[in-house]
C-alpha cells in the first residue's frame, strides 16, 4: 500500500541515531525515484514508524522512512523485513528519503525455517551494515550479496558461499588475498598459509602464523571461486562436505581484512 509523502509525520532526531547517513543537505532536487535493493536493518519507533536502512542500487546504503508502517492504513507487509529484496518507490524530501511504496522481488521465506543458513545471511547482512559507507553506491557487492543468498537457498554449504562472499566483496575493494601466488615472494603456491599479508608459502611463513592450507585445500578454494554460480550449489552441496574446518578458519582470517580497515 503507497504512502503519501504529503501526509509524512516529522521524524525525531532520536529515532534514527543508531542508522548511518539518515539525512542530507547536498541540495539536490525533491522528487519520486524506484530503486531495487535490499532491507538491511528495520526499526520501529514507539509512534509505530518504520525507520530502515536500505542498500540499493545507485545509492548504496542510505536511511528511509516510512512514517505508520506499523501502524493504521499504512503498511508494507513483509517489504520491510530485513533481507528482503524489493524494488522500493521513494520520495525524496528536503532532508530524507521516505517509502510510497514495495514490491517484493525475493524474500528467502525458505532460509528463515533454516536456523543456520538464516545466522549465516544475516552474520553477512551485519558486516555490509559495518563496512558499507553511508550513500556511496557500491552496486557489485550489493549484486554479490543478492546471488550468495541464492547459493544458500539452492542449498550450497554455509561456509564456502561464505568464502566465495567476502574474498569477491574483498577483490571489488582490490583487496582479495591471491590464492594463486604468494604474497611474500610471488611464487605460484600449492599449500599455504592465509595470514593478513596474503596466502604465503612454506618458505615465507613462519611457523605457526596463519592458517595452514594443503594442496588440496587451495585447490578446493581456488575452485569455489571460478565455479559458475549456476554450478556453484551442486559443487558444493550444504551435506556431505568434507573438511569443514578450514573453510570455517580461512573465512574468520577474511573476516579480519575487514575489521584492519574498520
Amino acid at each position: 500500500m503507497e504512502n503519501n509523502p504529503r501526509k509524512r509525520r516529522h521524524i525525531r532526531r532520536s529515532d534514527s541515531s543508531w542508522f548511518p547517513g539518515g539525512a542530507f543537505l547536498d541540495g539536490k532536487t525533491q522528487g519520486h525515484a524506484n530503486h531495487s535493493g535490499v532491507v538491511l536493518k528495520r526499526d520501529i519507533s514507539p509512534e509505530g514508524d518504520a525507520i530502515l536502512y536500505l542498500f540499493l542500487k545507485g545509492l548504496g546504503p542510505i536511511t528511509v522512512y516510512a512514517p505508520g508502517a506499523s501502524r493504521g492504513r499504512i503498511r508494507f507487509g513483509g517489504a520491510i523485513e530485513p533481507l528482503t529484496w524489493a524494488n522500493f518507490n521513494l520520495y525524496r524530501g528536503t532532508k530524507y528519503y521516505y517509502l510510497t511504496s514495495a514490491e517484493i522481488k525475493e524474500g528467502f521465506w525458505q532460509l528463515r525455517n533454516d536456523p543456520s543458513k538464516i545466522a549465516k545471511l544475516m552474520e553477512w547482512d551485519v558486516m555490509l551494515c559495518r563496512h558499507l559507507a553511508p550513500r556511496i553506491p557500491c552496486d557489485d557487492v550489493l549484486a554479490l550479496f543478492y546471488w550468495s543468498g541464492m547459493h544458500l537457498k539452492s542449498d550450497a554449504h554455509p561456509l564456502v558461499a561464505e568464502w566465495r562472499f567476502y574474498w569477491k566483496w574483498l577483490r571489488c575493494w582490490g583487496l582479495a588475498p591471491s590464492p594463486e601466488n604468494c604474497a611474500g615472494c610471488g611464487a605460484p603456491i600449492s599449500e599455504a598459509r592465509l595470514t593478513l599479508l596474503g596466502f604465503l608459502c612454506p618458505s615465507c611463513a613462519r611457523d605457526g602464523e596463519g592458517a595452514r592450507l594443503s594442496a588440496r585445500e587451495m585447490d578446493l578454494l581456488r575452485m569455489s571461486l571460478s565455479a559458475p554460480a549456476r554450478a556453484f550449489a551442486g559443487l558444493f552441496p550444504a551435506t556431505g562436505l568434507r573438511g569443514q574446518s578450514h573453510w570455517a578458519e580461512v573465512n574468520s582470517r577474511l573476516k579480519r581484512y575487514f575489521d584492519a580497515m574498520a
